[in-house]
């Protein structure tokens, strides 16, 4: 089924499109989420500060329980997407505004909370107290502000509702409307590619047939290609032009070697017929010899004789060129050439 050099590339060029889709897919989606969480840690990095100093939790050192509940309850109505918790200089969480249960964590760890503190470069991703292995962006801040804080104020900036409405989104009609166009793009580079495989294929394919045509007629008949390859040209074109000459020369060869078969038919026929004569002649005399043997002696026999004696030389040198001619035509020996006189 995929025998062709054509269905071969084909295969391989899906193959390559389908793996590329699926990394494009992967890195597209990987790159999307750092891109949204570091320009969301960059949007609200001072929301924990704001948070403190709109809502006075700390007063005069200490943290004001009454508003903190309000602040939790408040801010997380207006904006959904974001989870507040207070935290111990350890990490444990000692507040937050969520339904039993939904807490997985007891403790976050504080090294993304000191590298945050400390400025480093966005985005820094924070333990999410809602589940055990996913980490989120957050901003945070120390309360009470001062050189002796008792805690933080840890801000997740991507809650859980926001995952719930971002998983919403991943099946709505702007989603597949993308996924679709993506496909369509994929889909059009994918046929442009296997028409051009087709275009490049197609003067493999045309002198592939012939070749096949060629070993079919036992090399003896060249089908002549529609269009000529230029030996100067790219490597198909070099390698029609050299098949070309190849077969042309392998077809004169056949019929060269056919014409000398056939010379060589005509050399036995007339060589036996020369060969006939004088043992015709040799065999009519020692006949003659045999019938009359005891009742014609004399110079009549000596006759006889001679002439059968020429006879069978005449065939011998015969034979002997034959004999010569068989093994020049073998290439088993050389001729050699001599000087002759020409008059």
């Amino acid at each position: 089924m995929f025998q062709s050099l054509y269905a071969r590339l084909s295969l391989a060029l899906i193959g390559l499109f389908l793996v590329t889709g699926i990394v494009y897919a992967l890195i597209s989606l990987v790159t999307t989420t750092r891109y949204m969480q570091e320009i969301t840690q960059h949007f609200n990095q001072d929301l924990a500060q704001r948070i403190v100093a709109d809502r006075r939790l700390v007063i005069d050192g200490e943290m004001n329980d009454l508003a903190l509940k309000k602040t939790f309850s408040d801010y997380m109505d207006i904006n959904p997407s974001i989870e507040i918790y207070l935290l111990d200089k350890q990490g444990t969480i000692l507040a937050f505004s969520a339904d039993a249960g939904k807490v997985k964590r007891k403790q976050v760890d504080l090294a993304p909370i000191e590298a945050f503190m400390r400025g480093e470069g966005f985005p820094l991703l924070g333990d999410d107290p809602r589940s055990h292995e996913r980490r989120k962006a957050f901003s945070v801040t120390e309360v009470p502000a001062g050189d002796m804080p008792d805690g933080y104020l840890y801000v997740v900036l991507r809650g859980e509702e926001y995952d719930n409405a971002e998983q919403a989104v991943l099946d709505s009609y702007a989603l597949r409307y993308s996924a679709g166009a993506v496909a369509v793009s994929m889909g059009f580079g994918l046929l442009t590619g296997l028409l051009l495989f087709r275009w490049l294929t197609r003067r493999l394919q045309r002198l592939s047939s012939v070749m096949s045509a060629f070993q079919q007629s036992g090399f003896t008949s060249h089908q002549q290609l529609p269009e000529s390859f230029d030996p100067g040209g790219d490597e198909v074109e070099r390698l029609g032009a050299a098949f070309e000459e190849m077969a042309q020369r392998i077809a004169d060869q056949w019929g060269q070697l056919k014409q000398q078969d056939k010379l060589r038919r005509e050399l036995v026929a007339q060589v036996s017929h020369d060969l006939r004569t004088p043992l015709a002649v040799l065999h009519g005399y020692l006949e003659t010899l045999h019938m009359e043997r005891g009742e014609r002696e004399g110079e009549s026999h000596q006759d006889y004789l001679s002439i059968a004696l020429k006879q069978s030389e005449r065939l011998k040198g015969m034979l002997e060129d034959l004999f010569e001619l068989a093994q020049l035509e073998a290439r088993e020996t050389r001729p050699v050439c001599e000087p002759m006189a020409l008059a």
